[in-house]
C-alpha cells in the first residue's frame, strides 16, 4: 500500500531534522576551538616526564615514570573523550585525525630529540628542562590549530552523504 507524500511537508521535515544536526557540528566545532584545558594539561605532562629525564634514576624508576606517564596520558583521554555531550558517528576519526596524530608524534618526538642533541652539543647546564620547555612548548603550540584543521571538514563530510544532500546540491 503507497501513501501519497507532499514534497512540500517532506522537505520541511527534513529541515526540521538537519537544524538540531547543525547544532551538533557546531558543538564539535566549539570543542576543538575553545577547550584548551586538555592541551595545556597533556602539555604539562608531558614537561614533567622529560623534565625528569634529568635525574639520575635506576633504570627500573625510569621504566615506573614511564609507565604512570603513559597511565596518565591513557586517563586523560579517556576522561576527555567522555565529556564531549554530542558526537555523530561521522565525526569521529577521518584522515585528517589520522594525519594529525601521526604529525603531531613526528613534531613532538623530532623536537624532544633536536633539542637533546642541541643540548648536549653546547653542554648547557639544565639541559633536560631546556629540552622539556621547547619540546612541551612546541606540541602546545602544534596541537589548537591541527585540532581545527582535523574537525573542519566534518559539515562538509555530512553534506556529501547522498542521503542528506537537499534537491537542489542533488541536482547539481
Amino acid at each position: 500500500m503507497t501513501t501519497p507524500v507532499d514534497a512540500e511537508r517532506a522537505w520541511q521535515d527534513l529541515q526540521r531534522i538537519r537544524v538540531p544536526q547543525e547544532r551538533v557540528y557546531d558543538e564539535v566545532e566549539r570543542c576543538a576551538q575553545a577547550d584548551q584545558r586538555g592541551t595545556y594539561v597533556t602539555g604539562g605532562l608531558m614537561w614533567l616526564f622529560v623534565a625528569s629525564w634529568g635525574l639520575d634514576l635506576p633504570k627500573w624508576g625510569s621504566f615506573v615514570l614511564l609507565g604512570a606517564y603513559v597511565g596518565v596520558l591513557v586517563t586523560l583521554a579517556v576522561v576527555y573523550s567522555r565529556r564531549s555531550r554530542m558526537r555523530l558517528h561521522r565525526s569521529r576519526y577521518g584522515w585528517r585525525s589520522v594525519i594529525t596524530l601521526f604529525a603531531g608524534a613526528i613534531v613532538g618526538g623530532g623536537t624532544i630529540i633536536l633539542t637533546g642533541r642541541l643540548t648536549e652539543w653546547l653542554t648547557l647546564p639544565y639541559g633536560s628542562l631546556i629540552q622539556a620547555t621547547l619540546s612541551a612548548g612546541a606540541f602546545v603550540l602544534f596541537v589548537g590549530p591541527a585540532n581545527r584543521w582535523a574537525v573542519s571538514p566534518l559539515r562538509g563530510r555530512a553534506l556529501s552523504d547522498p542521503a542528506e544532500r537537499t534537491p537542489e546540491e542533488a541536482r547539481r
